[in-house]
């Protein structure tokens, strides 16, 4: 009993701290949504439901139809169909994802970084303005890169050449 108590203090304890920030949001579309505590712009926590839209996100994203990080995400973003973001630091995964900067993975269908990728895209379709890492898929278009293109047509202006089949990068 003195064990629980001792827990329920220190919760309480907590509280005020874990308000300054959303630790748990439910979404049903876009900024219709409640969280706990009532921040729906800045997770730090989880973000969950049909559809998303928050302005950064530090911890776990994960929608049915769209998810959408306005300013940050840091850690892991899934939808089933469509995940977009401003800066990604981690996981972004859904049929089609779009980041304007990403440090870590894109994993969908086709895959979207508007500057730079420092990681790996993984999709049919992969594109980036600056990837530092790998894009694995069937088509790879690159502004300038340094790393690895592997798919059916890889395409990079710096890379060994503008366009190659299987294999294309530089180091």
């Amino acid at each position: 009993m003195k064990k629980l108590a001792i827990l329920a203090f220190a919760l309480l304890a907590a509280m005020p701290a874990a308000a300054q920030s959303g630790a748990l949001k439910l979404s049903l579309w876009d900024h219709i949504a409640i969280a706990t505590p009532a921040n729906t712009q800045e997770i730090k926590g989880l973000d969950f439901g049909i559809g998303s839209k928050s302005a950064t996100v530090t911890g776990v994203q994960l929608d049915l139809l769209f998810a959408q990080t306005e300013y940050e995400l840091r850690g892991v973003s899934m939808a089933w169909i469509i995940n977009l973001a401003n800066d990604v630091y981690g996981v972004q995964s859904a049929l089609l994802t779009k980041a304007e900067n990403l440090n870590g993975a894109q994993l969908g269908f086709v895959n979207m970084s508007n500057h730079s990728a420092t990681g790996v895209q993984f999709g049919l379709f992969n594109q980036a303005e600056y990837i530092h890492g790998a894009q694995i898929g069937f088509v790879n278009y690159a502004k300038t890169i340094e790393g690895l293109q592997i798919g059916i047509l890889n395409i990079a202006e710096n890379g060994w050449f503008p366009a190659m089949v299987l294999v294309n990068g530089r180091f």
